[in-house]
């Protein structure tokens, strides 16, 4: 029986999760963007005013001339201009957030008021607010070492590699720049074991697609999330994907057609990934350039809509991205896909993991790291185990998820 949907998270109350990253959070980023790049006046000033109308303001609307003011004015409004930011869902305010960032820094080509090209400071279009942070991490030496694991991996048995590999991309999720600009990072590996795992079940529905032949496996279409190790992680798995187990006849690396939230992967950060990966020694080399000969056939893809960029959850797939969809099994990476999969609201963590994305009507799997509020698939033992002895367990990215449907 399909469950009737719970309350959205809304920014309120004070003290919130919700709260928190608004009044805690956005301040930290936003001094370190401040810091990242020269900005001039304009973008200093409409930085701070943007935080400032956030703490204790009403939303105001993009100019009219944004470029995509149409969506924003249109299938996306859902009617919050003009209320206090706290009244707001989450989901829609954080992402709203974001996307006024790349109006106050000028991403689109304005002054910072969200006006199109041919405004006072052009200058800073096209610059992703974000990319010192990301280019810092991907250029770390550590990352080799951070990645050895790797070596280890030849000649174990199938699933034993692709158990690990899900594993990583797990890992890595837990390793974004969110947290590394706002939270103390215990270290990348400092994680319990799964509350839930279906890594076996993942690999089965993909050796179910293939339908026992030796051709090619189903078209796996990757929801990505963070950019730098999370990014190689998925990377390393999609090789295995489209390795000789033929578990993928083609793998989509679906990527933000813009910087949005801090660490997001766009088709620039799977480039530059990409590159990383080639560039490393050993068997995380070899991977790289089986990725990029894959890409050169057209088995390995990035792919973008401005849904990605929106502040809904994916009940509201438009059309033509939920046709583009079709025929694909989804792997759904990180915390915040796992909100708009199953919808950023107040579920009871015992809900079944299926019935939250029955309304996709496609197989998926979500692999995420929590940290949020929202959690499905749990047994009662479990939450009340966890709610008595770590009270901060939905939020402190020591738990991973790794489900299907």
């Amino acid at each position: 029986m399909p469950h009737e949907l719970p309350p959205p998270i809304l920014i309120s109350p004070e003290g919130s999760f919700a709260w928190d990253v608004f009044h805690r959070r956005h301040p930290v980023l936003i001094e370190s963007l401040l810091a990242a790049l020269p900005y001039g006046p304009e973008q200093v000033r409409a930085l701070r005013a943007l935080l400032d109308e956030s703490l204790d303001g009403v939303i105001t609307p993009l100019a009219d001339d944004a470029p995509d003011a149409a969506q924003w004015h249109g299938p996306w409004d859902r009617g919050h201009y003009g209320k206090p930011w706290a009244d707001t869902p989450f989901l829609w305010a954080e992402s709203y957030f974001f996307r006024r960032i790349l109006a106050a820094t000028g991403y689109y080509g304005g002054s910072g008021s969200g006006s199109g090209w041919g405004s006072a400071e052009p200058a800073w279009a096209g610059v992703d607010p974000y990319q010192p942070m990301k280019d810092a991490e991907l250029a770390d030496p550590a990352l080799e070492a951070a990645f050895a694991w790797y070596g280890a991996l030849e000649g174990a048995e199938p699933e034993r590699r692709f158990a690990a590999l899900v594993e990583a991309a797990v890992l890595g999720n837990r390793a974004d720049l969110v947290f590394q600009v706002t939270e103390t990072v215990e270290g990348y590996a400092a994680v319990n074991p799964p509350l839930a795992d279906d890594t076996g079940g993942i690999r089965s529905r993909l050796l179910a697609a293939r339908g026992g032949t030796q051709v090619a496996g189903p078209r796996v279409a990757v929801i990505c999330d963070n950019s730098g190790r999370e990014l190689l992680a998925d990377l390393l798995l999609a090789d295995e994907l489209l390795g000789p187990a033929s578990l993928a006849a083609v793998v989509e690396l679906h990527v933000k057609p813009a910087p949005y939230y801090i660490s997001d992967a766009t088709a620039t950060d799977f480039g530059k990934a990409l590159r990383r990966l080639r560039g490393m020694p050993a068997a995380l080399g070899a991977a790289g350039q089986r990725l990029f000969a894959h890409a050169a056939a057209g088995r390995l893809r990035a792919q973008t809509h401005p849904f990605w960029c929106s502040p809904l959850s994916f009940h509201d797939l438009p059309a033509d991205l939920r046709a583009g969809l079709d025929g694909r099994f989804l792997l759904v990476k990180g915390d915040l896909n796992y909100r708009r999969l199953v919808g950023d609201r107040w579920w009871d963590p015992t809900t079944p993991f299926a019935d939250t994305v029955r309304h996709l009507g496609l197989p998926v799997a979500a692999l995420r790291a929590a940290k949020s509020d929202v959690v499905v698939g749990l047994s009662r033992g479990q939450v009340e185990r966890l709610d008595k002895t770590e009270p901060d367990w939905r939020l402190n990215g020591r738990h991973s998820l790794v489900q299907t449907a």
